[in-house]
């Protein structure tokens, strides 16, 4: 059972949001600042921008037009980022080998995932069972967290998912070996402790 973790795509989300979030705070003090009269009254009460600017984009028509089309562009990137952090991840499913008569088949990841979620549920003091396969239907790989009672063997338990579960995965999506993230989590009034 290989165990890799790419966090880079959430190392990414919370750099950006750090930023963004720095950014409009610095913004939105400083407007608020300057209407409060903290930068003097005269520009507290005075226009937003200066006179060169309004003169600037009355002698160029285009000044206002591009400035929206800016905005609007903005705003499209900050929504595919939104909608971006609602996806899941999850493989949907994956495509076997073409067969003779130039068909696909194709496998649903969700049906795996239930019979690896049913299979492993059934170890001894296993209370719960969660599985996903993400990546490409090319280079599937397993994300399987699984809560264990204090009754649970955790070496016992990680013992029967790497030589009988995992084994059992790679044989149904017909692969040598598929990479997987599994985390142990004690349950039940205990202190989580992630053992993998």
């Amino acid at each position: 059972m290989a165990a890799r973790t790419t966090r880079r795509p959430a190392q990414l989300n919370r750099t950006g949001l750090v930023l963004v979030g720095a950014l409009m705070v610095a913004v939105g003090g400083a407007g608020l600042a300057r209407g409060a009269g903290v930068f003097g009254e005269s520009r507290a009460t005075g226009r937003v921008f200066s006179g060169a600017v309004r003169r600037y984009a009355a002698g160029h028509g285009w000044f206002w037009p591009a400035v929206a089309a800016a905005v609007i562009v903005l705003a499209l990137l900050g929504l595919a980022w939104l909608l971006a952090q609602g996806r899941t991840g999850r493989l949907p499913g994956l495509a076997m080998e073409p067969d003779s008569a130039g068909g696909r088949t194709r496998l649903s990841g969700r049906a795996v995932t239930d019979a690896l979620e049913a299979e492993v549920g059934e170890y001894p003091g296993v209370r719960t069972a969660r599985a996903r396969l993400v990546g490409s239907s090319r280079r599937p790989e397993l994300r399987l967290n699984v809560a264990y009672l204090r009754r649970a063997d955790p070496a016992e338990l990680r013992r029967r998912i790497e030589e009988e579960a995992m084994p059992r995965l790679s044989a149904a999506l017909g692969r040598e070996s598929v990479p997987a993230v599994v985390r142990l989590r004690l349950v039940q009034g205990d202190r989580a402790e992630t053992l993998l």
